[in-house]
């Protein structure tokens, strides 16, 4: 009975001793220092003798501070059998204004520490004599700019201590619309000397494009960082480092409207153009029907690519062109150049016609924002020479099925004087050559017996040229005609467009002999509508945009569809307007 007395006494005293230990709470506020600079943190330590009833309310402190970071450490020692619990609170304190500032009572519910008064000094100016560790500026190129001009900002970290973290803000301007263009991505690091000390630099670079027109303002940019190896009175290990805090001054920029006299031209705000045409270096070779590329090239200095108008050159009417998409891309050059807006423009001519043609100067006006004036770049004109075409007029299409075999005597017929003519040019050669009685008598010998193989043939042609002719005095050129038509439809139905357009060459010199140059022309004008669209989808996959798939279907059914003129309406060339008018005179 008294053991268990005494376990209840104990238990009771426990219960006391923990219980004024919890109503025993102090709460003391401590900073290392009493003055800070701007841009300068402070460390502040919220030590407290036994439990707190609830967590503390900040609300007061962040008026006037910037809470950068918090933690909370906490430890319980029994000492003679008395317990005892204590806590700290750790805050980063960054002031927000300059001055005579408070850090106020803090209270953990009814329990609050006394407030602490501290002095923020303007900028460089703690202790007066301290060099400056952390430094950061933003200049601009010019205070005044017109509207989608370039605009440079540079943003300058200057450093005399280590540093073991850091941000920079990125600028956001304000008043008007904006692009911006980082122009380096990687950070410049480099070394300056000013004010007598050498600093470590970090530089960023940007390019501000205003897309309107009125005041531009630019936030001051921030920097937060920690320096390391700094010792502070709460930490004299340096384990946490300093955090500091820098910004630059803000700025202003006036943005001006666009010109009154733009009128219809392309606004080009820019320092340097530079505009330049490949054919200008090195004329091309013109053929008719062959097309060939020319590539114009518009380089500007402080415009974007996507600003600079698609160039659209005027040709001559016997020129079809198939201009291709333009390639854009904005090159960024040093950090006093900025953007250089490149637009590369590739467009395929193909000629219709041969002779001497001149292409048309191409002018170009650009707005010079160095001296606020208009200023022209324009590519000469330009004469070239278009040869005729090179292919040659076969009354045989590529691809013939079996022919009669007075027909292939025919063929064969065609080789013999060849063969005559050659063994004829070689006689001579022989003669200067010098050679051994046994060579010539050899040679003699093989030149007649090839001129008696000649003769044999030509007897047997002979006999056989008479029955060709009276066959086919008159289908002959239609049963080429339908040869070429079947060609065609064909490698159109092939998906071939090389060998279509090819095909379709080959054709229309049947249908047009006499007019050999420009046969493929009088065939599309002599096609139907439909036909004629898809002669005009071919010409743009074989002369226009690369990467398009031609599809020869529709093409191939066009051409089974249609129908030309007679075989003697082509040899005749045009026929009479008035054929009954034309047989009444002859009667």
């Amino acid at each position: 009975m008294v053991n268990k007395l005494r376990i209840i006494l104990i238990c009771l005293l426990v219960c006391g001793l923990w219980a004024s230990s919890a109503l025993a709470l102090t709460v003391q506020a401590v900073t290392g220092q009493d003055q800070v600079a701007a841009g300068e943190s402070l460390q502040l330590q919220l030590r407290l003798d036994g439990s707190p009833d609830a967590e503390p309310d900040f609300t007061p402190l962040q008026e006037n501070w910037e809470i950068l970071s918090s933690s909370q450490s906490s430890q319980m020692q029994i000492v003679n059998g008395s317990f005892k619990r204590s806590a700290v609170y750790s805050l980063i304190l960054m002031p927000r204004t300059e001055g005579s500032l408070l850090i106020p009572a803090i209270c953990f519910d009814k329990d609050c520490s006394l407030p602490l008064p501290i002095e923020v000094l303007p900028h460089l100016s703690q202790g007066g004599a301290k060099e400056e560790q952390i430094l950061l500026t933003a200049t601009i190129s010019t205070n005044r700019i017109v509207t989608q001009g370039q605009l440079l900002l540079k943003v300058r970290l200057l450093l005399k201590a280590g540093l073991s973290e850091g941000q920079l803000s990125e600028p956001q301007p304000t008043g008007v619309e904006v692009l911006i263009k980082k122009l380096n991505t990687d950070v410049r690091k480099y070394e300056k000397q000013a004010d007598g000390r050498v600093y470590q630099v970090i530089e960023r670079d940007y390019a501000i494009f205003p897309q309107g027109s009125g005041q531009m303002q630019i936030p001051a940019l921030q920097f937060d960082g920690v320096i390391a190896g700094a010792r502070t009175r709460l930490d004299p290990f340096a384990r946490q480092g300093k955090r500091v805090r820098r910004t630059s001054q803000p700025l202003q920029v006036e943005v001006t409207p666009l010109p009154k006299d733009l009128g219809r031209r392309p606004w080009i705000p820019a320092t340097s153009v530079v505009f330049q045409d490949d054919w200008q270096q090195q004329r091309p070779n013109l053929v008719v029907g062959e097309p060939a590329t020319r590539t114009l090239r518009l380089s500007a200095d402080g415009v974007l690519a996507a600003q600079l108008p698609e160039l659209k050159p005027a040709v001559p009417d016997d020129f079809k062109t198939y201009p291709d998409q333009p390639n854009r891309e904005d090159q960024r050059g040093s950090s006093n150049s900025g953007i250089r807006g490149v637009l590369e423009q590739k467009i395929a001519l193909v000629p219709t016609r041969a002779g001497r043609y001149q292409l048309p100067a191409y002018d170009l006006d650009w707005w010079d924002v160095t001296t606020g004036q208009w200023r022209q770049v324009q590519i000469a004109a330009l004469e070239i020479d278009v040869a005729p075409a090179t292919e040659p007029v076969t009354q045989n299409p590529p691809s013939m099925p079996a022919t009669p075999a007075g027909q292939e005597r025919t063929d064969v017929v065609a080789v013999a004087p060849q063969t005559a003519a050659s063994a004829t040019s070689v006689i001579p050669a022989i003669d200067r050559e010098p050679s051994k009685p046994e060579v010539w008598f050899r040679v003699s010998l093989g030149l007649a017996f090839g001129w008696l193989l000649t003769l044999i043939f030509l007897f047997f042609w002979r006999r056989r040229s008479v029955s060709v002719v009276q066959e086919m005095p008159v289908t002959d050129p239609q049963h080429n005609q339908k040869e070429a038509r079947r060609a065609a439809v064909q490698a159109a139905r092939n998906n071939d467009p090389q060998a279509t357009r090819k095909a379709l060459r080959i054709w229309s010199r049947t249908l047009w002999p006499s007019d050999q140059n420009d046969a493929y022309e009088q065939l599309c004008i002599a096609v139907d509508p439909m036909m004629r669209k898809e002669l005009e989808n071919l010409d743009r996959c074989l002369y226009g945009r690369s990467g398009v798939v031609w599809s020869g279907q529709e093409m191939a059914a066009c051409l089974e569809a249609w129908r030309p003129v007679s075989s003697e309406k082509v040899r005749r060339g045009l026929p009479a307007l008035y054929p009954e008018k034309g047989e009444k005179e002859s009667e």
